[in-house]
């Protein structure tokens, strides 16, 4: 129930506001690719740190009262449009439920994995895949009917969802599980730690994406003249998707200590990237949206459940995945805010510097990739 309502607040920041800024504020590409950059490093900074700030508070407060109280604080930020007027609202809800995210998932996620080992960790990951994609895809169809009069009020609602998700956690212990170490030695085997960095050189790859298409879909579905009640739900196709894979690999061991699993999704999540900045009409936009999904899924899932095993499922090992993701998102507007000032131009007139920027990107993930297959070899 707590994943289910708190990921709302995730998709919104993630892939609503650039919808909110342009629509009830007239933001500029470069003032979109601007807040992205925001929220990236404030969630990058939080995510680094979130071991550590768990362990402060766990002297004053249990980890279950710490996921409250950040709860609590993305609440009062998203309830500001309620009082005040202005885009100002739009960066201040941005920056602090950034912020609170980026601690509040990696102590939800060792909840999750703590005193699970190898099937059941899989297992029970797959399903919380699941529910948080599914109600972050959901929020993208659900936005549609607010985005035509009443954007900024999508803040308001995160807010209250934020409150319904505090009401799950007299379920959770004051604290996380115990993780037997002689169960760790049996379900981790050795090249478990190879595989890690390999989903470790994708993952921050497949946000780089995301954060250069999140921010640059708006104008892309408007380009193709899409109605503005069916951009979010268009959109939301990649979400559905990722949904989709996840949870065929929650139901399969067969994945495990592959490579091959790592190459496949590094493939198709670049076909589709391809493809939605190519796109010359709807069709080839919602294969592109399609195919990304599925490979930034496969990316996810795999880099979650390397880094809490061998991690054993540890805050910290869930603050470095959750880093690499807001790394990722952070590449992404840097990339488009430099070819912006390069052009001397306040939008992006060609998506050509992007494109080349991603293909070092790419050729660097790839050569990183076969070194460690090879090593692993």
């Amino acid at each position: 129930m707590l994943t289910a309502f708190a990921s709302t607040g995730t998709s919104v920041i993630w892939n609503g506001l650039p919808f909110i800024g342009k629509r009830d504020f007239g933001f500029s590409e470069k003032e979109t690719l601007s807040l992205f950059l925001l929220v990236g490093v404030v969630y990058v900074l939080g995510a680094l740190c979130s071991g550590k700030i768990t362990r402060w508070l766990q002297t004053i407060i249990s980890t279950r009262a710490i996921i409250g109280v950040l709860l609590l604080a993305q609440t009062i930020a998203c309830s500001m449009p309620l009082f005040f007027e202005g885009a100002w609202v739009v960066w201040c809800a941005g920056g602090v439920a950034g912020a609170c995210s980026s601690v509040i998932w990696p102590i939800v996620e060792s909840y999750l994995v703590s005193g699970r080992h190898g099937k059941e960790m899989r297992r029970v990951i797959g399903w919380w895949n699941i529910v948080w994609m599914s109600s972050v895809a959901a929020v993208m169809f659900g936005m549609a009917p607010m985005m035509q009069d009443h954007a900024t009020m999508v803040i308001v609602v995160l807010g209250a969802m934020n409150i319904v998700a505090m009401c799950a956690l007299p379920w959770y212990g004051k604290n996380p599980s115990s993780h037997d170490e002689e169960q760790i030695l049996e379900h981790v085997p050795a090249n478990y730690r190879s595989l890690l960095l390999g989903a470790r050189i994708i993952l921050p790859l497949s946000y780089v994406m995301n954060g250069v298409l999140s921010p640059l879909l708006p104008f892309i579905v408007s380009g193709l003249d899409v109605p503005i009640f069916w951009q979010t739900p268009l959109v939301g196709a990649w979400m559905v998707s990722r949904v989709g894979i996840t949870a065929i690999m929650g139901q399969f061991s067969g994945w495990h200590g592959r490579w091959s699993l790592l190459w496949g999704a590094l493939l198709v999540m670049t076909i589709g990237f391809a493809c939605v900045l190519s796109a010359s009409n709807v069709t080839v936009l919602l294969l592109g949206l399609i195919l990304f999904g599925v490979g930034a899924g496969v990316t996810y899932y795999a880099g979650l459940y390397y880094a809490m095993s061998v991690g054993k499922a540890e805050v910290d090992a869930g603050g470095t995945h959750e880093a690499l993701i807001g790394g990722g998102y952070m590449v992404g507007p840097i990339v488009g805010l430099a070819t912006i000032q390069m052009s001397n131009e306040t939008q992006l007139q060609s998506f050509q510097p992007i494109i080349i920027v991603i293909l070092v990107l790419l050729m660097l993930t790839i050569a990183a990739l076969g070194l460690f297959t090879r090593k692993a070899r």
